[in-house]
């Protein structure tokens, strides 16, 4: 009659994997292999699921179990982080870029022309001369 074992890592009955657990009553699906524990996705023969561990096939100590899942979010405020001070001082810099663009063109409008230095320019004139009328001349005098 076999003895039944207790709840623990035993050899994997399938040899798919190092270790197996085994909760008492059955094989589960969690494994280890190399101390990375896991999840086998195929599911065991009814048989063997229910084949209790050979005694003496114990894992010589507890193999890792996978770490609990955890979800990392964002707050909505309180901490600064590093991106977000880069992004302050980006925007500071750009800004500043800007000012010193738009006071360089200002200045550049004022103190320039549109002569060439060295020439005089002619004022162009927008109305056409007034034409002064011819004396009228009588035909026979």
């Amino acid at each position: 009659m076999s003895q039944i074992q207790p709840a623990g890592w035993y050899r994997d009955p399938t040899s798919t994997y190092e270790y197996r657990y085994w909760d008492g009553g059955g094989w589960t699906e969690r494994v280890s292999s190399g101390g990375t524990s896991g999840t086998d996705p195929n599911p065991l023969d009814p048989t063997v699921a229910v084949t209790p561990p050979a005694p003496g096939s114990a894992a010589p100590s507890q193999p890792a179990t996978p770490p609990p899942s955890v979800q990392v979010t964002q707050s909505g405020g309180g901490g600064s982080s590093f991106g977000t001070i880069i992004g302050v001082v980006f925007a500071v810099v750009a800004v500043v870029v800007l000012i010193v663009v738009l006071v360089a063109i200002a200045g550049d409008d004022d103190s320039s022309s549109s002569s060439v230095p060295g020439t005089v320019e002619t004022p162009v004139q927008t109305e056409a001369p007034a034409q002064e009328e011819a004396p009228a001349t009588t035909a026979g005098s």
